[in-house]
């Protein structure tokens, strides 16, 4: 063989090499964030709750206190199945942990009032059409890519934030108000847990249901301490 033909062949060896070895997906090094979601204490919630006079309830009040109540359900469950496609982002676990809490904690609503739980026992059932077709649409979108389970988790806690701000300003009674901003609180954790993962995954979450500013101004505030007065 001659010697500019051995000189050819080895450098077709040395670009299939190379070529071969950038075929290869780089390995991803991903950050793991240290914000943490504290589970909150629903007897003290339910305590405070309870030394609060009672109030009449108008239709408004009582509608929201069932959407609520349940939205608290969708909330652990869409994020404990989250955990369950994506178990490395212990994340969504803490959110449902959370959540879970404040299903017991609402009860106590519900109890003063006299109205019937809406809660079905079945994971991803719920009473309230618009949730149970939220629910359907996240879960069966195949939820594959951490980052879009990421954000599907972060929009449900944007959209839960404008609706208990919603439901704090169509309310005079001071019991539910206080119950509307301990979740107010957690929601608002929720969302600083999610943002340095959403970060550290190489993206951005842009907000729906609260403004930009709003969004921004909780980000950067510190971690609230649940319950709040």
């Amino acid at each position: 063989m001659s010697k500019s033909l051995s000189i050819a062949l080895m450098f077709v060896v040395c670009m299939l090499a190379f070529a071969a070895g950038c075929s290869q997906p780089a390995a991803k090094t991903v950050v793991t964030p240290t914000v943490t979601i504290a589970v909150p204490d629903s007897s003290a919630t339910q305590k405070t709750f309870n030394a609060i006079p009672q109030a009449p309830l108008n239709a408004t009040e009582t509608a929201d206190i069932l959407y609520l109540q349940e939205a608290e359900k969708f909330e652990r469950d869409l994020n404990n199945a989250l955990y369950g496609l994506h178990t490395d982002l212990p994340v969504f676990l803490q959110i449902a942990n959370a959540a879970q809490v404040y299903m017991v904690a609402d009860n106590v609503i519900l109890q003063r009032y006299g109205i019937p739980n809406p809660e079905k026992d079945a994971v991803g059932a719920f009473a309230n059409p618009t949730l149970q077709q939220m629910y359907n649409a996240d879960i069966n979108t195949g939820l594959s890519s951490a980052m879009d389970a990421l954000k599907y988790s972060a929009t449900f806690e944007d959209l839960h934030i404008a609706d208990l701000q919603s439901a704090i300003g169509r309310t005079d009674n001071s019991d539910l108000q206080f119950i509307y901003r301990q979740e107010l609180a957690s929601s608002c954790n929720n969302i600083r847990a999610l943002n340095p993962w959403i970060t550290a995954y190489g993206g951005t979450y842009t907000p729906t249901y609260i403004t930009k500013s709003y969004y921004n101004e909780i980000i950067s505030s510190p971690v609230e301490q649940v319950p709040v007065k």
